[in-house]
């Protein structure tokens, strides 16, 4: 049976009361440092950077952690230990260094593909309509198109029609691509010795490749679809005298390829939607929660409630997680599966969240340690663990207060 301990605090202070070398793996969503002037800071740069506003005007997303706390992860890591942080695509270049610069080698960067992002892209035809005095009221073009008497979302506006010359030069360009995936550094704690040496003392060091194939058909692997059965259809038998079970030769190229009835190869990537409001909150039926718009902190009836920009939960009657940043239970039980090690290892996730790394690690056996600051979120996190470990087994689960950031 697995375990859960809880920790309601800071994660730089229990961090710090851990034991060193003490947990196999870190997976973890950090804040992404979304800032509202738009430059990527740690907070090692500025004082204020835990408090400033970012994603949603979330005061905990201003800044991505900096070297104090890869540092604090590198000590708790055992040697070889792997760390997966997810990081913004305009920011995750700081968290990159930091976790570099604490010690860690950088091993690669894996890609959570989710194809549902919004574009927040100023129209430029439009801003320079704005800028020459000629554009037309965004409430009187409503009115206008549809003879409806209150502002919608913009993309329920038909296509803008620029008004001056400018303007329709410039027609078409805009300032941001539709956000599709979201990155995540992959990296290790230096290993003691060999890999070999270092598995065998610490059960650390190793992906679980065999583990996360993507099976033939498996939706999260969006390339090339053949199966393990097409793939030696068109491939004749190795002949260099290399007789290694499942390789062929392809006809084309002579190159040797890998066919495995396991599936193909883990990738850097893993595409999969973003969690359904079901997922979100299994467990939460408890739980009082909000209106969809204190969830999303809007305001009812508005246009940026209507907008689909809002976020998840803005059209439900009652949100019981409120989360605003829940990854998807499937992306995270093979991150945590690929770097667990064996079953009954320790994964740490020091940015609990609403606890979707905690279910992942639960499912797949492991034990699991989370921190969250948060008040708010972690009686969420608690009730999802609870419901993924069963009835049976809820009693695993421990809450621990700690007096720094604990009400």
């Amino acid at each position: 049976m697995s375990s859960a301990t809880l920790y309601r605090g800071d994660c730089l202070a229990v961090l710090a009361s851990m034991e060193p070398e003490s947990v196999d793996a870190i997976v973890c969503d950090p804040p992404y440092g979304l800032s509202p002037d738009g430059k990527a800071r740690t907070w090692d740069d500025i004082e204020a950077g835990r408090s400033r506003g970012g994603f949603m005007g979330k005061a905990w997303d201003g800044a991505v952690p900096g070297v104090e706390w890869a540092r604090a992860c590198l000590r708790v890591l055992k040697p070889g230990g792997h760390l997966v942080a997810f990081g913004g695509t305009r920011t995750v270049h700081r968290l990159a260094c930091a976790i570099e610069d604490a010690g860690m080698e950088i091993r690669d960067t894996i890609a959570w593909v989710q194809w549902q992002g919004f574009p927040k892209s100023h129209n430029v035809a439009i801003q320079i309509d704005k800028a020459c005095g000629a554009l037309e009221h965004r409430g009187e073009r409503v009115k206008h198109h549809q003879g409806q008497e209150h502002l919608t979302a913009p993309e329920a506006l038909p296509p803008y029609v620029p008004a001056t010359e400018d303007a329709r030069t410039w027609e078409g360009f805009g300032t941001a691509l539709k956000p599709a995936h979201e990155p995540a550094i992959l990296a290790r704690k230096p290993l003691a010795g060999t890999v070999a040496a270092n598995v065998l003392e610490h059960g650390t060091g190793a992906l679980n490749i065999d583990g996360c194939r993507f099976a033939y058909g498996d939706p999260a692997w969006p390339g090339p679809d053949r199966t393990a059965e097409e793939i030696r259809q068109i491939a004749r038998p190795n002949t260099s005298g290399d007789h290694h079970a499942g390789t062929v030769t392809s006809v084309p190229t002579g190159r040797q390829v890998n066919v495995s009835d396991l599936g193909r190869w883990p990738a850097n990537l893993y595409a999969c939607p973003k969690p359904s409001r079901s997922e979100r909150e299994a467990g939460c039926e408890r739980l009082p929660g909000r209106t969809g718009a204190e969830a999303t902190d809007r305001t009812e009836g508005t246009a940026g409630l209507d907008s689909p920009r809002a976020g998840a939960g803005r059209t439900a009657d009652r949100v019981k997680n409120h989360h605003p940043t829940v990854k998807p239970l499937g992306v995270m039980r093979w991150l945590c599966k690929l770097v667990g090690g064996q079953r009954g290892s320790v994964i740490l996730d020091p940015f609990m969240g609403s606890g979707t790394t905690g279910c992942a690690a639960m499912l797949e056996g492991f034990d699991f340690i989370g921190i969250e600051r948060e008040p708010e979120y972690i009686q969420i996190a608690e009730a999802r663990i609870r419901h993924h470990l069963g009835a049976l087994f809820a009693h695993g689960v421990q809450v621990i207060e700690t007096g720094e950031g604990a009400a």
